[in-house]
């Protein structure tokens, strides 16, 4: 196998890796893990369990966000239909531009959700909880939006 066909192999699995990290991590504090918590009464502290969690999954959420950042840059710069940032040109070139749209969107409403989950710490209110789920949604619906405009692509 050619060494560019490898290291382009190589920065595809990275990607899909990150992504699977990142959009999957949350999808599964969305859907599974804040809900089980939530609904068990033997847990007498779900809020110290979720941070837990949340604290854990920090690291591979900031790590996947610059990979995802660093093997994009590399996959479009070698790709022959991509023609630049924001083309709306063709359909290939809307699907990324609008993907890439998003993703900014999701890195804003994941560093809003650490600010948010700071506070929690110290406040422990109820509304910034319900906010930062919300938020969690929010981002796990566009992470499946981005998932099948990745599919598109």
């Amino acid at each position: 196998m050619p060494t560019q066909l490898l290291l382009m192999n190589v920065m595809r699995f990275l990607h899909n890796l990150f992504t699977a990290f990142w959009i999957g991590g949350m999808l599964l504090m969305a859907a599974v893990v804040l809900p089980g918590i939530r609904k068990n009464p033997k847990i007498a502290e779900p809020m110290m369990v979720i941070h837990g969690i949340q604290d854990r999954l920090k690291a591979f959420a900031l790590v996947s966000m610059a990979g995802l950042a660093f093997t994009g840059l590399l996959l479009g710069r070698s790709s022959k239909n991509f023609t630049g940032l924001l083309d709306f040109s063709s359909q290939y070139m809307t699907a990324v531009s609008v993907k890439h749209i998003l993703i900014v969107i999701m890195v804003i409403l994941a560093f809003l959700r650490l600010s948010i989950n700071k506070r929690i710490k110290i406040e422990m209110k109820m509304e910034l909880q319900k906010a930062s789920a919300a938020v969690l949604a929010l981002n796990a619906l566009l992470g499946i939006v981005v998932l099948f405009l990745s599919s598109m692509i």
